[in-house]
């Protein structure tokens, strides 16, 4: 039987039982009692207690009731570390005894590192030490102010398989599986479904369908584990949906609009997103991963210059792109390997009068990429 963090087991040979709380390997587990201590037991010697089903509980009739009651009785104050509206969202589902055993809040570490509001995937290593060897525990993060429905589908070669579907609240994290190194390569590839649900919205946002790609490459190098806010361990963390990115469906201001002045309205918001607007990761700033594998499918028969003349076409145009949406800071990976894209990249930004070169963060990037920042044209 496979186990996951969060399940409500029953010890075999003894009486009690208590729910996993770490998966040391795929036959040991620690299982925390209600004491509070953790003891580690062979999965041999465990049962699982099924909880109620995810569809059970997305329509049960107290849906909203316990959350709305919730709400009315909650008096405490609210950290401002974290922006507000997420911060008092993710403290009601704490309290609210109806919160899933694998759904967890948010942790706090903003001294590490500040992440835009948005749904995000991540894989956390087991082994801190050695970040890409053992089991991966995959969660889905919800650093927003509403709740998410959501339906995650891995892609294979030949088909579709749905992995898991359930709401996840505001402010938390839920644990998809967790899974042996050898598999990882199987969730390199999926597409998660995702519905956003408020008691009080200010705007309707429209449903996501967010499909996501990740290189091979990028779950064999440590460098690609890193901080986050949400988590204390490493982990790869990748974008599904930024809040600032959604498309609304109507506003409390749109409401109370005739039809023909809302058509106005909308054809004046409805843009496509420009090439810098793709990699953005927060106000005013951009990630931009130049490693050939990131920006071509099928390079086999590139000859080094060849890549290197791509890899800095596509640097010119996020630069010029980043100065015509007004950026302030794009970081660029160029990645350690000989220094020949790092001297290229700093040659070129030479030539631009509103623009400067900086090593970017060590503790964040390593020593495999550049800030580089752009003034306002005056």
């Amino acid at each position: 039987m496979r186990f996951q963090v969060g399940d409500k087991v029953k010890f075999l040979n003894t009486s009690g039982g208590g729910i996993i709380s770490k998966i040391i390997s795929p036959s040991l587990v620690n299982v925390m009692i209600e004491d509070g201590f953790e003891i580690p037991t062979m999965t041999t010697e465990l049962v699982k207690v099924d909880p109620k089903g995810k569809a059970e509980r997305m329509f049960d009739e107290d849906f909203g009731e316990s959350r709305r009651s919730a709400v009315g009785s909650r008096q405490s104050s609210v950290s401002n570390q974290q922006p507000k509206e997420i911060t008092q969202n993710s403290e009601l589902k704490t309290q609210n005894s109806d919160l899933p055993d694998r759904q967890s809040p948010l942790g706090n570490y903003s001294f590490i590192t500040k992440n835009s509001p948005g749904v995000y995937l991540a894989f956390v290593p087991h082994d801190q030490k050695w970040l890409v060897t053992g089991m991966v525990e995959i969660y889905l993060v919800n650093h927003t102010a509403m709740d998410v429905l959501y339906t995650f589908f891995l892609e294979g070669e030949k088909e579709l398989t749905g992995k898991d579907y359930d709401v996840l609240f505001a402010g938390n994290k839920i644990l998809i599986d967790t899974i042996d190194r050898d598999v990882l390569l199987k969730w390199s590839k999926g597409i998660v479904q995702l519905l956003f649900f408020s008691e009080t919205p200010d705007k309707i946002f429209m449903p996501v369908n967010s499909e996501f790609d990740i290189s091979p490459r990028r779950f064999n190098d440590e460098n690609n584990y890193k901080a986050s806010q949400f988590i204390e361990e490493k982990l790869l963390l990748v974008s599904l949906a930024q809040t600032a990115a959604l498309s609304k469906v109507v506003t409390r201001e749109e409401s109370k609009m005739d039809e023909e002045a809302l058509i106005r309205q909308r054809a004046r918001e409805i843009k496509p997103a420009t090439l810098i607007e793709k990699h953005q990761t927060g106000p005013r700033e951009a990630v931009v991963d130049l490693h050939i594998g990131e920006l071509l499918e099928n390079f086999s028969h590139l000859t080094p210059h060849e890549i290197l003349k791509h890899q800095m076409e596509y640097f010119v145009k996020c630069i010029e792109s980043a100065a015509d949406k007004n950026f302030r800071k794009v970081t660029f990976i160029h990645g350690v390997g000989n220094g020949v894209l790092k001297s290229a990249i700093i040659r070129k930004v030479q030539e631009y009068e509103n623009a400067e070169s900086h090593l970017a963060s060590l503790e964040k990037f390593g020593v495999g990429a550049i800030d580089v920042t752009i003034k306002p044209i005056k």
